[in-house]
């Protein structure tokens, strides 16, 4: 019995070890997605994580266009937002990642005409083909 009830404690250790290196694989996957993203949209350049839009992206910016779009059509909309609110910064100040659906907020400072201003940017990913995806993106 003691044999048994060993086995059954072993093998929880191990399936629970297991559990947590792959967590931390996909959260390592999703922060060097969230570089990017930041990298990004701090210089206006949409192409440094325009690979990772999905198929389908929710899109929510204000003064803007708000609807689902191809990735091809996420890349310009966000392409021409930011050639209008200039960006002079933007750093994610919360995520969260540990989930199904991991998400992340952060703060874009800019420059549209002269005036300063800033918007935070939400950003949601998905799971696509083992692969994170940019699912959707708010700017209020």
């Amino acid at each position: 019995m003691k044999s048994v009830n060993s086995k059954i404690v072993l093998c929880f250790i191990f399936f629970a070890t297991l559990m947590t290196y792959a967590q931390d694989g996909r959260v390592k996957e999703i922060n060097k997605l969230l570089i990017k993203i930041e990298e990004g949209l701090s210089t206006g350049s949409v192409d440094k994580f325009s690979g990772y839009f999905n198929s389908k992206n929710y899109l929510s910016l204000t003064n803007g266009p708000s609807g689902y779009y191809s990735s091809n059509q996420a890349y310009y909309i966000i392409k021409d937002y930011l050639s209008v609110y200039k960006p002079i910064s933007f750093k994610f100040t919360s995520s969260v990642l540990d989930t199904n659906s991991p998400f992340a907020a952060g703060n874009l400072r800019y420059n549209n005409n002269g005036i300063r201003g800033s918007a935070t940017i939400f950003i949601t990913f998905q799971m696509i083909d083992n692969q994170w995806k940019i699912s959707q993106i708010t700017i209020n």
